[in-house]
């Protein structure tokens, strides 16, 4: 007979892979996109979408000043994508 232990399923949850996802937000002529890692459903109805971002980056400023953004998930296949993405610096293109 096999056990189920459901007492710390939140700490499966931060090691299981999940679809890469690239935020993306503009601003005032600023655009921005980023790889984000940290992202999850958070409701059905209304339909809402988290995604930690950091006060330190680009990205965060563009959201906060436009108070909005945009979501993509990437397949597997296009994990180069998502690491170029993520790899250069907002603020410097």
């Amino acid at each position: 007979m096999s056990k189920i232990v459901t007492e710390h399923i939140g700490a499966f949850s931060q090691h299981y892979p999940k679809v890469a996802a690239i935020v993306t937000a503009s601003s005032h002529g600023k655009d921005n996109a980023m790889t984000a890692a940290w992202h999850s459903s958070i409701s059905l109805n209304p339909p809402l979408y988290g995604v930690s971002i950091s006060p330190k980056r680009f990205s965060y400023e563009l959201i906060t000043e436009s108070k909005e953004f945009g979501i993509n998930f990437m397949p597997f296949e296009k994990a180069s994508l998502a690491a170029r993405v993520g790899g250069t610096p907002g603020r410097e293109i």
